[in-house]
C-alpha cells in the first residue's frame, strides 16, 4: 500500500505541476539535435533543461522550449528521486543525467538574416564602359524566442559572388561591410548576398541597377515635334514600353498638335470621350536622345489638326 500512495502521489504532482501549454515547432529536417533531462523548480513545475539560454516545461510526453528566467531550477531528477541543484541556479546546465532519463528532443533554430543595398533605378544612359558602383552588405544573428532557438554561428557571406571576409556577430548582432561591382550600362542588374550558417541555413538579400526609357505626352507646335518639345512634354513618367495611358492635360497656350512618344507602338487615341484614332498619325519610327544621354527608338504619335485653346484635354492612349 506504502508503494502504491507513492505512486499515485508521484502521479498526482507530475500532472499537478504540469501546464496546458501548446506543443512546439514541428520536428523537421531544418532543426537539430539537443539534449535535455528533467528539473524541477522550488515552486514546483516539471521541466527540462537544455543550457544556460533556455529552459522547457515537461508536459507529459512533449517538451515546450521558452526564454530563460520563468523558475530558478533548483531540482533534478536522476530516476530514482530529486535532487538539489546549485543554490540559485536558474537555467542549469544538467550534469549527465541516468540514461533511462537522458533524451532526446529536436528544437528549430533561427534563419539568418542578410541586407544588401546600392541598387540605383536610372534613365537609360549613352553607351559606354561598365559603371563602378559600392554595395553595402550584413549578415547577422538572431536571439533566441519562443520554441525557437537563437541563429547558429555563420559560415559564409557571399556577396555579388565573392566571398567576404568577417568577424563572427554574437547572438543578437550582425557583421557588415562593402562590396564593390562592375555594372553594364543600361542593362538590368541584380546582385545577392546570401548569408549561410553552420547549420546550413540561409537568408538572402538582393539589390537591382536598373536603367530606364519615358514616355511623354503633350503639345508641339508642328505635326513633327522636335527633341526638345519631346522632352519638356507636359507630362512624363519612367513607364516607357507600357502602351496604355489615361491622363487629363491642361493645354499650353494657343492651338497645338497632341503628341505621345513611347518605346511601345499604340493603336487606339480617345480624345475627350470621342474615339480619334483616325485623326492621329500613329508610331513613327525614330530616334531620340533622352536628357541623360542615352539613344533610344521611339515611336511617335502626333495628331493631324491642331487643338484649339481648350482648357483641358482627355487622352485614352491603347
Amino acid at each position: 500500500m506504502k508503494y502504491i500512495l507513492t505512486i499515485l502521489l508521484s502521479l498526482f504532482l507530475i500532472e499537478g505541476f504540469s501546464q496546458p501549454l501548446p506543443q512546439g515547432n514541428p520536428l523537421t529536417s531544418s532543426t537539430q539535435w539537443v539534449k535535455y533531462g528533467y528539473v524541477k523548480s522550488d515552486s514546483g513545475s516539471i521541466q527540462a533543461v537544455r543550457d544556460t539560454n533556455w529552459k522547457a516545461r515537461y508536459v507529459g510526453t512533449e517538451v515546450i522550449w521558452f526564454n530563460n528566467g520563468v523558475d530558478t531550477v533548483t531540482w533534478m531528477w536522476d530516476g530514482i528521486k530529486w535532487k538539489k541543484a546549485a543554490s540559485g541556479s536558474s537555467g542549469v546546465t544538467l550534469p549527465q543525467l541516468n540514461d533511462t532519463l537522458t533524451n532526446y528532443v529536436r528544437i528549430q533554430t533561427q534563419n539568418p538574416t542578410a541586407t544588401l543595398t546600392g541598387g540605383v533605378s536610372q534613365e537609360r544612359l549613352p553607351s559606354g564602359a561598365a559603371l563602378s558602383y559600392t554595395l553595402n552588405w550584413s549578415g547577422g544573428r538572431q536571439a533566441a524566442g519562443v520554441n525557437i532557438a537563437a541563429t547558429k554561428p555563420l559560415s559564409t557571406i557571399v556577396v555579388a559572388s565573392v566571398n567576404q571576409t568577417f568577424t563572427q556577430p554574437n547572438v543578437g548582432s550582425s557583421a557588415s561591410g562593402t562590396q564593390s561591382v562592375s555594372v553594364p550600362r543600361n542593362t538590368t542588374t541584380s546582385y545577392n548576398n546570401v548569408v549561410t550558417t553552420t547549420d546550413n541555413k540561409t537568408a538572402t538579400a538582393t539589390t537591382t541597377f536598373s536603367f530606364y526609357d519615358k514616355r511623354y505626352l503633350g503639345w508641339s507646335t508642328t505635326t513633327t515635334p522636335s527633341d526638345a518639345e519631346i522632352l519638356a512634354a507636359v507630362y512624363s513618367d519612367n513607364s516607357g514600353g507600357t502602351a496604355s495611358l489615361t491622363r487629363t492635360l491642361s493645354q499650353l497656350g494657343s492651338a497645338r498638335h497632341l503628341f505621345y512618344a513611347n518605346t511601345a507602338t499604340i493603336s487606339s487615341v480617345n480624345i475627350n470621350g470621342f474615339n480619334s484614332t483616325s485623326s492621329f498619325v500613329l508610331n513613327q519610327s525614330r530616334t531620340l536622345t533622352n536628357a541623360s544621354g542615352g539613344v533610344t527608338t521611339y515611336y511617335v504619335s502626333t495628331s493631324n489638326n491642331s487643338f484649339g485653346n481648350l482648357s483641358q484635354t482627355a487622352v485614352i492612349l491603347q
